[in-house]
C-alpha cells in the first residue's frame, strides 16, 4: 500500500537536500519501501499543495491524493531512470504527479476536453453510423490513453497539457516547465499528433489521407506571440 502523502505546507521550504535524496534514489532503485515514504515524506506534501493551488477548481483533495499516489507507484516503477544530473528529486516527483494529475482531470472529464483534436474526434465518429454509446466512447478514449503513454516524455507532456487546456497550450509556457525552447515544443506537438493518428489507426480509428498533415493551431499561439514580441 503506498504511504499518504504528508499534510501540505505552504511555507517556503529548504533546497532539497542532496544527500538525503541521493540515499532515497537509491532506496527506489531498489524497490526498498522506505525510499518510498522517505520521498512522500520528504516531497509529498509540498507537491500535494502545489497541486491543489493549481487543479482545486476541477479536482477535489481526493482526486489529487488518487493522483499522487498513482504517480508515487510511477516512480517507484521507474526510479532507475532517475538522473540526479537533470534535476531534483522533488523537481522529477513532481513533474511524474503533475502528468498523473492531468490525466486525473482528462478521465473525469472525457471525451469534454477531446475537441482540440478534430481528427481524432471524427476518427471516433466513423467507428459507427450513429452516436458512439458511452462504453464506445470510453473504450476509445481508453485506446487513446494507451497511445498517449506510448510517445516520448516530452511529446507526452506536450499532448497531456493540451488536453488540460482544451486546446493547445501556450508553448512559451510548456518550454519554461520542462525546460526546453518553445520550437521544440511545436516539434514535440507536431510529431505527437502524427503518431497518435498512425497509432490510433492500427486500433482501427481511421483518417482520411488529408488529415497526415500535422493539425490546424499547434503552432505559436497568440498567447505565444504576445510573450516573445
Amino acid at each position: 500500500m503506498v504511504a499518504k502523502a504528508h499534510p501540505s505546507n505552504p511555507a517556503p521550504l529548504p533546497p532539497p537536500d542532496p544527500d538525503r535524496d541521493a540515499v532515497t534514489a537509491r532506496l527506489l532503485a531498489e524497490l526498498d519501501q522506505e525510499g518510498l515514504n522517505r520521498l512522500l515524506a520528504d516531497h509529498g506534501g509540498r507537491i500535494r499543495w502545489v497541486l491543489r493551488r493549481e487543479f482545486s477548481s476541477v479536482l477535489d483533495d481526493s482526486e489529487i491524493d488518487e493522483a499522487i499516489n498513482h504517480a508515487a507507484h510511477k516512480a517507484w516503477r521507474n526510479a532507475r531512470r532517475y538522473d540526479a544530473g537533470r534535476g531534483s528529486l522533488r523537481t522529477w516527483f513532481y513533474v511524474i504527479a503533475r502528468t498523473s494529475t492531468l490525466r486525473q482531470l482528462e478521465q473525469k472529464k472525457r471525451r469534454s476536453n477531446l475537441s482540440y483534436l478534430p481528427d481524432l474526434d471524427a476518427s471516433q465518429a466513423r467507428t459507427a453510423s450513429t452516436e458512439p454509446a458511452p462504453t464506445e466512447q470510453q473504450q476509445f478514449v481508453d485506446v487513446l490513453y494507451r497511445c498517449i503513454d506510448e510517445l516520448s516524455p516530452q511529446q507526452r507532456s506536450v499532448v497531456l497539457a493540451d488536453l488540460a487546456a482544451g486546446g493547445t497550450a501556450p508553448a512559451t509556457e510548456l518550454a519554461a516547465e520542462l525546460k526546453t525552447t518553445p520550437n521544440s515544443i511545436y516539434v514535440s506537438r507536431n510529431a505527437a499528433r502524427r503518431q497518435l493518428r498512425i497509432a490510433l489507426a492500427r486500433h482501427g480509428h481511421m483518417f482520411p489521407a488529408t488529415m497526415a498533415a500535422p493539425a490546424a493551431g499547434t503552432g505559436p499561439t497568440a498567447h505565444d506571440r504576445e510573450a516573445t514580441a
